[in-house]
């Protein structure tokens, strides 16, 4: 029997954080005194805090005089026999007790088991399935009706076979361990001796794996190592359920990925891996099945990422460009929630490019964007408290609007219009930080003409347009007001500023368009940072307004993510890594701009060929209206259609502009679509033939 007094010793040095929910359930389990035998399954991945917590119950079971075993699955559970005998040289070794010679092992330790409550610690049990068969059918049927609690920890949990025992039916308890939440940093760093600033960046820069950050202060008070080796370390921790060198290669291209599968794998290999192989990975603790395919635990592919980095650096960077380029090509076929999530791991891959020294966004912090969340009633309170913070500090907001109508407005869009607010909440759930707004339609024009009056200047021609635009076809918005918790004791400011920009960005690349319109030379500068296009400029009102307004656009309406990613990047980043080559399909002239709306407008005028020459666009290509009305009618009419027209968006467009038989409504129903969604696949189809036509032409 391996003794634990070591290990304990040297978990002791740190402090336990978390484990309520697992520690409340050993206390009651105690209390019961109705207690029977028990199962608590301890799972997750290297460095989350297994044989900590294991550990933390040993003492308190011990703490409670129970009769408390430790054993190490890797030696110990390879055969019935080594797992008796290590059961009873425990008993010799912590407890004095011994066999009489005639008395069978077996008999003997479901005795010794059964005369008090019990608690067996099974550490390491990867390879319980060695002797599952024979505790399942020998050992614990025998413990039964005793107060015995078994406590297994494992990677990747119990087996389905254990779970669907009759005889252990109701008896386990699941415990998968999660990543330390912000205040379990803070409060594992409180103590830790370093001083008040490092901590802080410590809580900033790690996601939250105990082992990772135990290293790091480990490495801070003592000040010997470097930090930066520490990637290379917790990757070789990782790797240690790697059985070849072959699933090496592939986790190390996974990590650049959201998610696989073994083509997609394979396709960024020098020598693809077998399907065995793709299997194998499946198993490993810190990969998921996806509807995509094989997941890396976000943790695990950024360290195994910078190791990757800082290992072989040009390699690197050759397939993050090759995976941008798959990408590119899978987000313009994706749906929206799909779309949002190459969108999220885009920026994630290239973060390294994003402002990290701003006044009101630092991007190098490693807070994680949740799914998108929608606006709740209850969440007015806390958005006008952000907002009054923030007013005090005269930063964010816009100038169009009067400072003393800032909170109406708020109110207003809350009480009217509630899709124009965007929330961004912490993990449970409680908002952090917002921006508000109009989408822009006939119901809201008059509201921006009450806060904003001067915008319908700068909005031009489309102002006419978009106060005929029904409110379901509404893909512009207008942001008017935003704001964080300045005063959130887990999380600075510029880390909320950061996450707010990334999920909205996120949000928006589903194939909106955002105006954003400022006088703020920090939020000027963080617009041009993040690709947004400066589309207007709105002149001083008064010898008071000295600045003027910029009005900034990012148009996500014909699905240019790839374009918006490169223009980011090629900003901040060496020419040699930034994503600059054409990307799969994109084979038009940028400086022709076909889009949704100039396509829209030459299907509008499509057999009247003097209008058709008067659209800018048109004549820009240097082609005559008679030979773009043909190419536009094959196109039409093309069988099958060309990519990324589907034969459903040619249908729409053929009736919706060449027969043009039926209004909005009645074509809605003639394609059994509701209103809005008919408007949604009509916008839809026209920036696929605006793709079309542009590489046409």
């Amino acid at each position: 029997m391996e003794s634990i007094s070591t290990e304990k010793n040297e978990i002791a040095r740190r402090q336990v954080i978390g484990f309520s929910r697992e520690m409340n359930s050993l206390e009651q389990w105690v209390a019961d005194p109705s207690g029977d035998l028990r199962l608590f399954s301890v799972s997750g991945i290297g460095g989350i805090g297994k044989t900590t917590l294991l550990t933390e119950m040993f003492r308190r079971a011990k703490q409670a005089s129970l009769l408390v075993l430790w054993l190490d699955g890797q030696s110990e559970l390879t055969t019935s026999g080594a797992f008796l005998s290590s059961l009873e040289m425990s008993l010799q070794n912590e407890y004095g007790r011994f066999r009489d010679p005639d008395v069978p092992l077996l008999p003997y330790l479901v005795a010794e088991l059964s005369k008090q409550r019990s608690v067996l610690v099974m550490d390491n049990c990867e390879r319980l399935d060695l002797i599952e068969s024979w505790l399942l059918s020998s050992f614990l049927p025998r413990l039964k009706d005793a107060e015995v609690l078994l406590v297994i920890a494992s990677r990747n949990g119990l087996p389905v076979k254990w779970r669907t025992n009759p005889l252990l039916d109701g008896r386990i308890q699941t415990f998968p361990l999660k990543l330390f939440s912000r205040e379990e940093i803070h409060e594992y760093l409180r103590d830790s001796g370093l001083e008040e600033a490092v901590q802080k960046e410590i809580a900033q820069k790690t996601e939250g794996l105990p082992l990772l950050l135990a290293m790091i202060v480990d490495l801070q008070r003592s000040r010997e190592g470097d930090v930066r080796e520490i990637p290379s370390m917790l990757s070789a921790e990782f790797l240690k359920e790697v059985a070849s060198p072959s699933l090496f290669q592939a986790l190390t291209v996974l990590s650049l990925l959201p998610a696989a599968d073994q083509p997609a794998i394979d396709n960024l290999l020098d020598d693809p891996i077998t399907a065995s192989g793709y299997f194998e990975l499946g198993k490993l603790s810190f990969i998921r099945s996806t509807p995509y395919g094989l997941s890396l635990h976000h943790v695990v592919a950024r360290l195994l990422r910078e190791e990757h980095a800082r290992r072989n650096p040009s390699q690197f960077r050759r397939q993050r460009l090759h995976v941008f380029k798959l990408l590119a090509e899978q987000f313009r076929l994706a749906d929206k929630r799909r779309q949002m999530q190459i969108a999220a791991h885009v920026l994630e891959l290239y973060r390294e490019f994003l402002p990290a020294a701003h006044a009101y966004a630092d991007f190098s912090s490693t807070l994680k964007p949740q799914e998108h969340s929608p606006y709740r009633a209850e969440d007015l309170p806390d958005l006008q408290r952000f907002l009054g913070w923030s007013i005090s500090n005269s930063d964010w907001q816009s100038e169009l609007v009067d400072p003393r109508e800032y909170h109406e407005l708020l109110e207003t869009i809350a009480t009217d219009h509630p899709e124009g607010i965007f929330v961004v909440r912490d993990p449970g759930g409680t908002p952090v930080a917002f921006c508000a707004g109009f989408w822009l339609h006939a119901g809201t024009m008059p509201l921006l003409d009450r806060y904003a009056p001067r915008l319908s200047s700068i909005l031009g021609e489309d102002s006419s347009g978009l106060r005929l635009l029904p409110a379901e076809a509404a893909d512009t918005i207008c942001v008017l007001l935003a704001a964080v918790n300045i005063r959130h004791p887990l999380y600075r400011p510029e880390e909320l500023g950061a996450l707010l920009m990334r999920q909205w960005l996120i949000f928006m690349t589903r194939g909106f368009k955002g105006i954003n319109i400022t006088a703020d030379p920090n939020l000027n500068s963080l617009f041009s940072l993040m690709g947004f296009k400066e589309s207007g400029r709105i002149k001083p009102e008064g010898p008071e307004d000295t600045g003027g307004l910029t009005q900034w656009e990012l148009d996500f309406r014909q699905a240019a993510f790839e374009e918006w990613v490169q223009k980011v990047i090629r900003q901040t980043g060496p020419a040699d890594d930034a994503p600059n080559m054409p990307m799969p399909g994109a084979g038009q002239d940028l400086s022709v701009p076909i889009d949704g709306k100039t396509v829209k407008r030459i299907l509008e005028r499509l057999y009247d060929t003097e209008q058709l020459e008067r659209i800018p666009s048109v004549r820009a290509l240097h082609l005559p209206a008679a030979a773009l009305q043909k190419n536009v009618l094959d196109l039409l009419m093309a069988e099958p259609p060309a990519y990324p027209l589907t034969k459903l968006e040619q249908q729409i467009l053929r009736e919706s502009f060449v027969r043009k038989e039926w209004n909005k409504n009645e074509l809605a129903a003639r394609f059994h679509m509701s209103r809005t969604t008919f408007y949604r696949h009509s916008r839809t189809a026209l920036e696929h033939f605006a793709h079309v036509l542009s590489r046409l032409v």
